[in-house]
């Protein structure tokens, strides 16, 4: 029986593209320490706590801006001013957005650098480090704010190969490998919903006592339609209804 490779589920064809990907990926990991630059546990640890204290940074820095942007936007919408405030509300979703995903990337990074040991004496990859380890790389090339992942990230592909590294980082193929999936929802690139930017304009007016209504700021997006213009037939029907009526008329009226 063919051996299913770590990134596929059981659920997926051993025939499928993802599964062929998965299974040169497996020869990678196998031999590509023999034929590219070799693994240091300690460049890798390095790297690691360099980032943890970045995000510490980060996160204090970020939180202190998003108190100042939150009350500006509360001061736009008690102002009236609810589509500036909407246009600005997405910067607050969106390093919001990131400081979740530091959460997570922080609780990954102080566990690799507890299993170093672990992944210097494995030749294959950890299952228990599978989420972790695919987060890493994938995010190492979404986050421009913690350069340090840019060096773990090129530990963990010296590790287990370049072509391991890339199923990690292409969205198609991340979630097989293992990738945290609200990692790779916080640092996606598309535009929030319009409706969730109104839920939080409501949450940051609620917030700061100001008064806004999100029902009747949506009602105000949202273009009106207009009426369909009658078709052919409807016209007709219209036309013979109108000289049926005026026929009846003549009839009473003599």
């Amino acid at each position: 029986a063919s051996r299913r490779p770590p990134c596929v589920s059981r659920g997926a064809p051993l025939n499928s593209p993802r599964a062929l990907v998965s299974a040169a990926d497996n020869v990678v990991i196998m031999f590509g320490g023999l034929f590219g630059p070799s693994f240091s546990g300690a460049k890798c640890k390095t790297a690691l706590r360099l980032c943890v204290g970045r995000i510490k940074l980060l996160k204090n820095k970020k939180g202190l801006a998003l108190k100042t942007m939150r009350r500006e936007i509360a001061e736009l919408v008690g102002g009236g001013k609810a589509d500036s405030a909407r246009v600005r509300v997405e910067g607050v979703m969106r390093e919001e957005a990131t400081l979740a995903a530091m959460e997570v990337l922080d609780l990954f990074c102080e566990l690799l650098i507890v299993r170093i040991p672990l992944i210097e004496s494995s030749k294959d990859l950890p299952p228990d480090l599978k989420e972790a380890i695919a987060t890493i790389i994938y995010a190492a090339k979404r986050t421009t704010e913690l350069p340090e992942l840019g060096g773990a990230r090129a530990q963990f592909t010296a590790k287990y190969g370049k072509e391991y590294a890339m199923c990690c980082t292409d969205n198609a193929t991340a979630g097989a490998c293992g990738a945290n999936h609200v990692v790779m929802a916080k640092l996606s690139v598309r535009p929030p919903d319009p409706l969730d930017k109104l839920a939080k304009m409501q949450e940051i007016a609620d917030e700061f006592g100001v008064k806004f209504d999100a029902d009747a700021a949506f009602k105000s997006m949202t273009p009106q339609k207009t009426p369909a213009p009658p078709s052919h037939q409807e016209q007709q029907h219209h036309a013979g209804g109108v000289d049926g009526g005026r026929g009846g008329g003549g009839g009473r009226g003599e």
